[in-house]
């Protein structure tokens, strides 16, 4: 009768060894393993008891050597369960004077990736065999497990304010002084009107002075009525993201399809009028612009994806694979109310059990992607009813866990939707929520015929000669 060999997970004991003996002896080698591994990222127990006291050691600026690591190690009663200060010396001797860290560093930590790939596995595997979730839930989260892996943020725990000061544990890797000296730079080189941009330009001047531009990790709703132009305003901005600052965008529409957008696309960036494009009749001149636009449109990623009907847990797996094979800087999805809840019984309680998950599980993949979402929202009809139809932040439909999650609110009206004689050819951008700075109303210019929204700049009148000596008049 022969047995299975029993399978052992993936490690590398001589690695570790090497890894831990170089920073008992190196400086540069403690910050270099401290900065770039993690306790869990160790198979054997007492290297990660050793791992621990020296990564402390590293980020409290002290000194790691064979002596100081054993007095830690004694205080914590932790001495004797890694073999005691024989096996420090033995981890010392065994490392030497290797030059060739960086590459057991690599070693280690591959091998923890591949246990933690192992782990996800067979959390998915237990999972599914016991056909208690939804198979759309259950893939969602295979593909979070597996993503998060891939990011490395798996190993969690505590930043220190020291690390993000620091720029250890920051994406731009430089320390907080210094990144402030280069924000003063640009501040004197471009003004403070330029400077006051600090994440992605909508090239909307005036909401991006309120709200300093679209921020990573945020998650936005534009609200408003039918035929106000939530649509047009967002793929404007989208246009504007990608490309005006070549961002690769992604846009889910769950409402048109994707040569309804491609084609008010064409309009906005050509200004050309959408009839005359449908129906061909088009001059020469204007010919010209459709074929520039659509030349200059192509060198640019723009992803839209028009499936109708889409879960959460769908449009979440889609966007991961977005993120890794095309890096998108910003997402849209139209519109919320369209799209399912992930097939939970508690999320099919009610419609607003639903859309409160919907919400959360938007603030989380925009957390996860490390991207701005802009999500298209209806507001309910209590808006028409209302003397003025002025939209407020309760006019959100289904669930006020929209505001809560939220980071910024945007209500969208146009007054001449009521009374075309109302402000015609103008737009009310509300900035009702901002989580990270002011509040407040922008106006906007619609141009209609192009599906396109522009910046509101008022005509400055200069007094006439009979106005200027209207002062000396008599009364």
């Amino acid at each position: 009768m022969s047995f299975a060999p029993l399978k052992v997970p993936p490690h590398s004991k001589e690695s570790e060894m090497m890894v831990l003996g170089c920073m008992l002896t190196s400086v540069n080698s403690l910050n270099l393993g401290a900065d770039s591994l993690y306790p869990k990222d160790f198979y054997f127990r007492e290297h990660q008891i050793i791992f621990t006291v020296l990564q402390i050691a590293y980020q409290q600026d002290r000194p790691a050597d064979i002596h100081i690591v054993a007095e830690e190690l004694k205080k914590e009663g932790s001495l004797k369960k890694i073999g005691g200060v024989s096996y420090l010396a033995n981890l010392a001797q065994y490392a030497g004077t290797s030059a060739y860290v960086e590459e057991y560093v690599k070693i280690v930590r591959e091998k923890a990736v591949l246990r933690k790939m192992i782990g996800a596995s067979e959390t998915i595997t237990s999972k599914a065999l016991q056909e208690k979730e939804p198979a759309g839930q259950l893939l969602d989260e295979a593909q979070g497990l597996f993503y998060e892996i891939s990011q490395r943020t798996a190993s969690g725990g505590a930043v220190s304010v020291k690390e993000i000061l620091s720029g250890a544990k920051t994406e731009e890797k430089i320390p907080y002084l210094k990144e402030l000296q280069v924000r003063q730079e640009r501040f004197l080189k471009l003004g403070p009107e330029a400077a006051r941009v600090t994440g992605i330009s909508t090239q909307f001047s005036d909401l991006d002075k309120l709200i300093h531009g679209l921020h990573p990790s945020n998650f936005i709703i534009l609200a408003a009525r039918p035929a106000m132009g939530k649509t047009a305003l967002a793929l404007n901005i989208a246009e504007n993201v990608c490309f005006g600052q070549n961002i690769p965008v992604a846009i889910f529409s769950l409402e048109m399809s994707a040569s309804q957008l491609v084609h008010r696309l064409i309009c906005s960036q050509s200004e050309v009028e959408s009839e005359k494009i449908l129906s061909g009749s088009i001059d020469g001149g204007e010919y010209q612009k459709i074929f520039y636009s659509v030349q200059n449109m192509q060198k640019h990623t723009m992803l839209i994806d028009d499936q109708p009907g889409l879960k959460i847990t769908d449009l979440r797996s889609r966007a991961r694979r977005m993120k890794e094979a095309y890096n998108i800087g910003f997402l849209i999805i139209d519109y919320l109310q369209l799209l399912s809840g992930s097939g939970t019984n508690r999320s099919m309680e009610s419609r607003q059990l639903e859309v409160s998950e919907i919400s959360r599980l938007l603030k989380t993949l925009a957390r996860e992607l490390d991207i701005p979402i802009l999500c298209l929202s209806q507001l309910s009809r209590k808006v028409e009813e209302r003397q003025g139809h002025r939209p407020l932040l309760s006019d959100l439909r289904e669930s006020g866990s929209l505001e809560q999650d939220s980071d910024q609110i945007f209500l969208l009206m146009r007054r001449e939707y009521y009374d075309e004689y109302d402000k015609p050819g103008m737009a009310e951008l509300i900035v009702a929520k901002n989580r990270h700075g002011a509040i407040g109303t922008i106006p906007l210019v619609f141009r209609k015929e192009f599906a396109q929204f522009k910046d509101y700049t008022p005509i400055e009148t200069t007094p006439t000669d009979d106005a200027a000596f209207a002062a000396f008049s008599p009364t």
